[in-house]
Formats: structure tokens, sequence, C-alpha cells
């Protein structure tokens, strides 16, 4: 079993992401409209004559589940974000801030172009992996285990490499993968595996982070890189969750195939 296995057995099923009653300028509909582009989330907009306050997000399941945010808060996480929030380390651990209405898109597979495409989608993805790193940061207690295809990465990213120092100074277990084509850094305290395959580890991509006693603290996301034209390396597709279940069977496959 790979990786895509694992994506592969999350239920299909479109998501409807609702905006409600918008204020807010054309442009900002836009970037929401690209921003899921060509996935199975329906973005609808709604005049909102209920009780739902004007620029609402809100976000349904099939299950009747639902979630919400203000418009103003998906500006704020993703849609005016630029990389360097993340590489630069701009955003502190305790200021991530992951609207509700993202959150509400678990379990839901993306397939996400990175860069050079200019649109933000692979966005929703790298801020899920710093929820994940914050969740870890706030409880203090647990393992996570996270993928980064090239270990030096670490030393290019000042921002991720400031997180992963925080988790392992709070006593979180933090558990490293990737091609070692360069140590981390001395003052990180983690452990790094780096003996599966090279085209495995350029491919991964997963954060796992699990609490020791309580199941529904823990959160996983996990994508593989799909092939692309003339053999290069092409978009991202994956899914983060928050199923206690599912969370074990990704850890289970991580410890058990790239360790």
């Amino acid at each position: 079993m790979g990786l895509m296995e694992l994506i592969d057995r999350v239920e299909g099923g479109s998501r409807t992401l609702t905006v409600v009653d918008r204020q807010t300028s054309d442009v900002v509909q836009g970037m929401l409209d690209d921003l899921f582009d060509e996935q199975p989330v329906h973005v609808i907009e709604d005049g909102g004559e209920g009780t739902v306050p004007s620029d609402t997000v809100v976000v349904s399941r099939t299950d009747g589940t639902a979630f919400s945010s203000s418009l103003e808060s998906l500006q704020n996480a993703i849609l005016f974000v630029n990389s360097d929030t993340y590489i630069s380390g701009a955003r502190d651990l305790d200021a991530v801030d992951t609207p509700e209405a993202i959150l509400g898109l678990a379990d839901t597979v993306f397939t996400v172009e990175g860069y050079p495409d200019t649109r933000k989608q692979k966005f929703l993805l790298i801020e899920l992996s710093r929820y994940i790193e914050a969740l870890a940061w706030e409880h203090g207690v647990g393992e996570i285990h996270s993928s980064f295809q090239y270990l030096s990465r670490l030393q290019d990213e000042r921002g991720t490499q400031e997180v992963y120092r925080s988790l392992g100074e709070i006593g979180v277990d933090v558990n490293i993968y990737g091609i070692a084509d360069e140590a981390i850094p001395s003052d990180i305290d983690a452990t790094t595996y780096t003996d599966a395959s090279v085209e495995d580890l350029r491919r991964a991509w997963f954060v796992v982070y699990t609490h020791p006693t309580d199941p529904t603290e823990s959160a996983a996301l996990v994508c593989h890189q799909l092939s692309g034209e003339d053999g290069r390396l092409g978009p991202w597709k994956g899914f983060w969750t928050f199923d206690p279940d599912r969370i074990d069977d990704v850890q289970a496959y991580v410890t058990g195939n790239f360790q």
C-alpha cells in the first residue's frame, strides 16, 4: 500500500461553499473562485435573507454538517497571503488561526499545482500543515511526523526551521523525513529518517500529529506528488483529516514504510 492508496480510500463527493451576502469586491470573489477551481468544492453566492451575517463563508457537507467563517478570515489566512509568510516565519505558531470553513473541508481530496502556477490552491495544504504544527505546539505533548522531500528545506526556510525548533524545545516527539541532501539544523531536537527510497521521499508530503490521550485533538495531512509532463513532477494530490481511525492508518503507514 502506498500513500496514494490512503488518499484513494477517502470517499468522493463534493462540498458546497456558500458566500453569504457578499459586500467585498468582485476581485475577492474571483480569488475565491480560483482557489477552488477544478476542485470538489462548489462555490456559490447567496443573497443572505436569513440570519447569517454578510460576508460569511459557509461550507456544507453531504452529511448535513456546516462550518462557517467570515470572508475576511479567509482573506487573512489564504487569499491575501504569499509564500514568504511561511518561509520567513512572519506568522508565529500562536498566531495561526485557520478558519473553521477551511477546517470543514477535511476528508476532501484536492489536486493542486505548486509553483510556477499563480493560483493559491497549494496554500490550502500549506495552511493546514501549519495548523497541524500549531496544534502540536499548543498541546506540547504527543508526536509529530513530517516529511520535507529534502532536508535542506529546514535550512532554507527560516520559518519552518523555527517551527520545528519550537516543537522540539517544548517536548513534542519530532520525527522528520526527507532526502538527506543536508543535515537538519543542529538545534532542532528531532529524529530524522532518510532510508526510504528517493522516489518515495521526493513525492511524499505529510504532517501527522497524534495526541497521547485525546484522539480528537490529533490531525493529519497526507499528499502525494503526481507525475507531470515529460516525466517531471506534477501536481500534489491529498487531503487533511481529523478522523482518528484515518489518522491511525496514516501514521501506521508512515512509521511502517518510511522508518
